[in-house]
């Protein structure tokens, strides 16, 4: 069973680089950075993703793509008993919904891996790793996927983000108040791995901020941490907890990473109502190499 799961692990890898669209989107974008580019092409981008229109492809999307039916549902979840209606209708007024924690067992047999990778992003780990690719699936997340977005979702991202002490490192755009966005409608999955707390680079997020998406933060991206502290105030809500905390997060929110003094290792499933174009090629051959050779050194690829 286990050299079978390897096998499928190691097609899926396979395919997933040779994508011939996908490789072209990376290399696409590697040029627009290079010739700068990128910063015009996005902000042209978030014009036409926020504008008052969207209602018109939300509402088709829903009705070309209405959820699944799954028999998986009836199964046991990893969040355990949930109501993901409720669910939904919290993150539609505060954009983030705080689960719970994921089964200790189920945590620990991640953190035998997550523990000893190096500092990394690593992409696409569902593809490697059987513990990853069980929480894509999981019939409760599903089920909180299906409720909020209205239609059947579509996995675009399962990132590892493995973070050291930022205390003396200068500040990056990950520190800002900014603002994401994936196909029409998009939720993150967050999971931490290891215990998060006011020392650490904890998430933060401004409860209801997707809904205030303003033209003068298409153009300039993001905000200080300063005018996100003045325009939000009390709606600002820093997430902390042990490993295994699980959260729920509308993409277009304004959130940052909190600079920490200690090693975070966080889980990120982005799943989105549709699949589009330019949604390909989020993962170039060189990560896809930087995250199998780290997994490989482990001996777990």
């Amino acid at each position: 069973m286990k050299n079978f799961i390897k096998h499928d692990f190691e097609q899926r890898t396979s395919l997933s680089s040779e994508s011939k669209w996908s490789l072209l989107l990376s290399t696409l974008r590697s040029i627009s950075e290079a010739l700068k580019l990128s910063v015009i092409f996005h902000i042209l981008r978030q014009i036409i993703h926020f504008g008052s229109w969207r209602i018109f492809p939300i509402a088709l999307i829903r009705k070309l793509r209405p959820p699944l039916a799954s028999s998986d549902e009836n199964k046991q979840s990893l969040l355990g008993i949930i109501d993901e209606k409720e669910i939904a209708e919290e993150l539609r007024q505060n954009s983030v919904s705080v689960i719970g924690l994921l089964p200790p067992e189920f945590v620990a047999r991640l953190r035998q891996i997550t523990d000893r990778l190096p500092y990394e992003e690593y992409q696409l780990v569902h593809q490697i790793n059987n513990e990853v690719r069980l929480l894509t699936q999981d019939p409760g997340i599903m089920k909180v996927l299906r409720a909020y977005l209205k239609c059947e979702p579509v996995l675009l991202e399962a990132s590892l983000f493995v973070s050291k002490s930022e205390k003396s490192l200068p500040q990056d755009g990950q520190n800002s108040f900014h603002f994401d966005y994936a196909g029409w409608e998009s939720l993150n999955v967050f999971v931490y791995l290891t215990d998060v707390t006011e020392n650490s680079s904890y998430h933060e997020v401004a409860q209801g901020s997707h809904r205030d998406v303003r033209f003068r933060d298409i153009v300039r991206g993001s905000l200080s941490i300063e005018e996100g502290k003045q325009r939000f105030g009390r709606a600002i809500q820093p997430i902390t907890g042990p490993a295994g905390t699980l959260f729920f997060e509308n993409t277009e929110a304004f959130h940052r990473r909190n600079r920490g003094n200690e090693r975070r290792v966080m889980l990120n499933l982005l799943f989105a109502s549709h699949q589009s174009l330019l949604s390909h090629g989020r993962a170039s051959p060189e990560q896809l190499e930087i995250r199998n050779q780290a997994f490989k050194s482990l001996g777990v690829l």
